[in-house]
């Protein structure tokens, strides 16, 4: 008997953990199945692909900047960047987050070879190696944060905790979107160290060496993939602390040669290919690679916008952290309050100032201030402790403040999946946040396709075409047209093109085009596509102008057209 109970202890967890994982990777394929290779959409562009690029860079290219694939940098949303004189690859980020990814890209890579695709570390398949990593790093990241809030607070109260700032917060939006984006990887570390510090301070003195070994690795990664991290170090390092003298002892205790040198050659390990990086690039071990940009703002930060501005603001694009923020306050007031307790706010605003002195205060394109999304590990605390407290409430109390919850987790998910992944306005442009929210008018058409039109050959150039025309529609109604195209390419140096354009008598009022390759993994040629093209249309067209979509079939190559329909919204 008290075997199948143990049987069920350890298969209860199993399945759990085993759930979870299925749902987060059908949100991350369902996010990203439609997204192509070469365009903005994809994990492998911009800043994901600069902390990628050391991935091909080591294991294909042996940093040699000849060798890349013609064209990468630019097809990649210009990331990083080759120096053709010295031929070198120039990133300015660090290679923490290449580092985290490296298991999945060597996956990645073998499967390439098995199944005859390109082995170039960009094209196809290779762009679910942040997919698959963030996969992995947000289910430790949960798995670390469960044991870590365990030690609090009962089961209940810590799944309620999880759920909610997973939910409620951007960290839902930094596991399923921006995969290839340093903050998933951060947060998995984060939960990880909190785990191995709890555990570190409850061990004997002759078995704490090994923690403080793992502990000392943990931190020196976490600096590596955001240095900015190093501030979660107060947080931990107070963690169970109760008085200052309590603090006074944790210094003696911990602060001696021997775990100071495991620290340092934990660092040096961690950071060793890096300074080998920055030696090639620079010709020195040490190097700011970031150049011009920098925390330009430290006599002027910009807090309220950090905060407040419609240009990813903290708490507009999540509400829930102004419950975060009411919880510190709470937890400071009960009388058995810890010195960790106060070291919470005062890290959050720490942090606060470090990052509205950055020289852009929303740190360019991205979901809401995704600065504090490894920090959620530490306001899973007092968050915890706040939804204890509301269990003990009356329930007239209970129930008015989870219905607030509720709404700000929903408020969250709604703007999330609404949400553009580059906020286009103003720092105080509230039309344009507001406009997030409406329901968009929408208006569909397709054209009609017939056998004979499908199939586009060296005489034909243009596809048919779906037009709109002033007596149908006014398109000044709309702000984006989404085009759905479904296609047969033949060739992986295809130029066809989707085009939309806007004509008003006899000038052009917009045109814009995506390459349709660019949409297409290259082990799916020859077999039938749905491509979505996204066109932002601009703020004033003329009445009576007319709209247009077409694929312009550059080289006359053979390729098939089975629908092209369009929504304006």
């Amino acid at each position: 008997m008290n075997q199948k109970v143990n049987n069920q202890e350890i298969l209860k967890p199993i399945l759990i953990w085993g759930l979870i994982a299925i749902i987060l990777a059908f949100l991350i394929y369902d996010r990203h199945k439609d997204t192509g290779t070469f365009n903005w959409m994809t994990p492998l562009w911009a800043d994901q692909a600069g902390y990628y690029v050391y991935l091909p860079a080591f294991f294909i290219y042996d940093f040699n900047a000849d060798k890349f694939p013609e064209g990468i940098d630019e097809k990649t949303g210009e990331g990083f960047s080759f120096d053709r004189e010295t031929n070198k690859v120039i990133t300015r980020y660090s290679n923490g987050v290449a580092l985290l990814q490296s298991p999945f890209f060597l996956v990645i890579h073998i499967y390439a070879a098995i199944s005859g695709q390109p082995q170039d570390g960009f094209s196809g398949i290779y762009h679910q190696v942040p997919n698959l990593a963030a996969l992995f790093y947000a289910i430790t990241g949960l798995f670390f944060l469960w044991h870590f809030l365990r030690k609090y607070y009962k089961c209940h109260v810590t799944a309620t905790t999880i759920l909610i700032l997973f939910l409620g917060t951007n960290l839902f939006y930094y596991t399923i979107d921006s995969t290839g984006m340093s903050h998933i990887y951060s947060f998995a570390l984060f939960a990880a160290i909190a785990r191995v510090t709890q555990i570190m301070l409850s061990v004997t003195k002759e078995k704490q060496w090994v923690f403080v070994f793992a502990w000392s690795l943990l931190f020196a990664l976490i600096v590596l993939v955001r240095p900015t991290n190093v501030m979660f170090f107060p947080f931990l390092f107070t963690l169970e602390l109760n008085s200052p003298a309590d603090l006074i002892n944790r210094i003696r205790t911990f602060a001696n040669v021997r775990n100071i040198l495991i620290l340092m050659v934990s660092f040096l390990i961690v950071f060793a290919p890096q300074f080998l990086y920055w030696k090639y690039l620079s010709g020195s071990y040490i190097h700011y690679s970031y150049g011009e940009y920098g925390f330009t703002n430290l006599t002027s930060p910009k807090i309220l916008q950090l905060w407040f501005s419609p240009n990813n603001g903290m708490f507009l694009y999540n509400p829930i952290y102004l419950v975060v923020i009411a919880a510190m306050v709470i937890k400071l007031t009960n009388k058995k309050s810890s010195l960790n307790d106060y070291i919470i706010p005062v890290t959050f605003l720490a942090l606060t100032y470090v990052f509205s002195a950055w020289f852009i205060f929303s740190f360019g394109c991205g979901y809401g201030s995704r600065n504090f999304v490894e920090y959620n590990v530490m306001f899973a605390i007092p968050m915890a402790y706040f939804i204890k407290r509301i269990g003990k409430m009356n329930n007239r109390s209970r129930v008015s403040l989870s219905l607030i919850i509720i709404f700000m987790v929903f408020f969250n998910i709604r703007l999330l999946v609404l949400y553009n992944r580059c906020y286009q306005g103003g720092d105080w442009d509230f039309k344009e946040y507001t406009s997030y929210f409406y329901v968009p008018e929408k208006y569909h058409d397709k054209v009609k396709i017939g056998k004979e039109e499908r199939i586009l050959t060296s005489d034909i150039e243009f596809s048919k075409s779906l037009h709109l025309v002033p007596e149908e529609i006014s398109l000044t109604r709309f702000k984006k047209a989404l085009v759905k195209l479904d296609v047969v390419l033949h060739n992986t140096d295809s130029d066809a093109l989707l085009v939309l354009s806007i004509e008003n008598q006899d000038s052009v009022v917009y045109w814009n085009s995506i390459r349709l390759i660019e949409h297409v993994p290259e082990n799916k040629l020859n077999t039938k596509q749905r491509i979505r093209g996204e066109f932002w249309l601009p703020e004033r067209i003329p009445e009576n102008s007319k709209m247009a979509t077409y694929v312009w079939n550059l080289k006359k190559e053979a390729l098939e057209i089975h629908t092209l329909k369009i929504t304006l919204e």
